[in-house]
């Protein structure tokens, strides 16, 4: 018994290594597979023929000393990029995303009031992320919202009365900082609107002169760094996680397609009829978008105890 126990542990010890060992490729064949730290896999891509097309081409800037990423087609820094879930954790609510900086948005009084400007990706296949997402806003008589979403309303509200019921030992409680993790679906343009919390203000053209901003950050990155939120004025871009899909408007994606969902290590899906994603199968992990890419079956090792 003993000796059949030793064998079974071996047995799964050589087969996890050979599965370490056997990493499928990520990048198409001579294409640069990183940019400094950051791996960068199809259909993102580095130089000619190594993007699906524009909208995924990668520029890679080694000025400064460091590496940095950039979508060049919206001139964003690129952190990072999914594109497939966990192979042991398979689930059909994935969707490939990349991290990118963004500018945070600022009202008239503030010192980089200048820098108030619209993200707008319109016409790309990339969204804000509604569910990876958080909105921010920090400021005293503040109602901020995501403007041009009308006539739906979403925002927060914050204010910095000292007889506010809210908790103030809370980051974002509603004192002089609020969030909402309820952002609009398909989201492609992000802009604030900063108004009166009292509204006999905003009718009676009250101007209350203080500084707010406003900005959707990832919530991963802000589990993690948690950062006070009084401080991030001064940091003018902030990660956030935009969610991307692939085009069926030519040709080239079209045969793509079809490439892809006959294999069966790819499983598709379909947002709607012009669009498309992929992750590997059940038990497969790595890229679904390069020949070969979902490879090393993973097998439960429960099945040999």
């Amino acid at each position: 018994m003993a000796v059949h126990l030793v064998i079974r542990i071996a047995f799964i010890l050589l087969l996890t290594c050979e599965l370490a060992e056997a990493t499928p490729p990520i990048a198409k064949p001579n294409c640069r597979s990183s940019c400094g730290h950051l791996q960068i896999p199809y259909p993102f891509g580095i130089g000619p023929d190594c993007y699906l097309d524009k909208w995924f081409e990668i520029g890679c800037n080694t000025t400064g000393g460091s590496a940095k990423a950039f979508l060049t087609s919206m001139n964003m820094e690129v952190r990072q990029i999914n594109i497939s879930s966990s192979p042991l954790n398979r689930h059909y609510s994935f969707v490939p995303t990349v991290q990118v900086q963004i500018p945070i948005i600022y009202s008239k009084f503030c010192q980089l009031a200048g820098n108030h400007s619209v993200t707008n990706i319109s016409g790309s296949p990339f969204n804000f992320s509604a569910s990876d997402n958080t909105f921010i806003s920090v400021g005293c008589d503040n109602f901020a919202t995501i403007a041009g979403i009308f006539p739906k309303v979403f925002g927060c509200k914050s204010d910095c009365k000292r007889d506010s019921k809210v908790d103030k030992e809370v980051t974002c409680s509603g004192f002089n900082c609020c969030e909402s993790t309820n952002i609009p679906s398909n989201l492609q343009a992000f802009d604030v609107e900063f108004r009166s919390v009292n509204e006999s203000n905003d009718r009676e053209g009250v101007v209350v002169k203080g500084c707010k901003y406003a900005f959707l950050v990832d919530q991963v990155w802000l589990k993690e760094n948690k950062p006070d939120p009084s401080s991030v004025q001064y940091w003018e871009y902030v990660p956030v996680a935009l969610e991307w899909t692939i085009f069926q408007r030519n040709n080239h994606s079209r045969e793509f397609f079809n490439l892809l969902k006959n294999s069966r290590k790819v499983s598709c899906f379909y947002p709607d009829v012009y669009t498309f994603y992929c992750d590997c199968a059940p038990g497969y992990r790595g890229n679904p978008y390069v020949e070969g890419g979902c490879e090393g079956n993973i097998i439960n090792p429960l099945l040999f105890v």
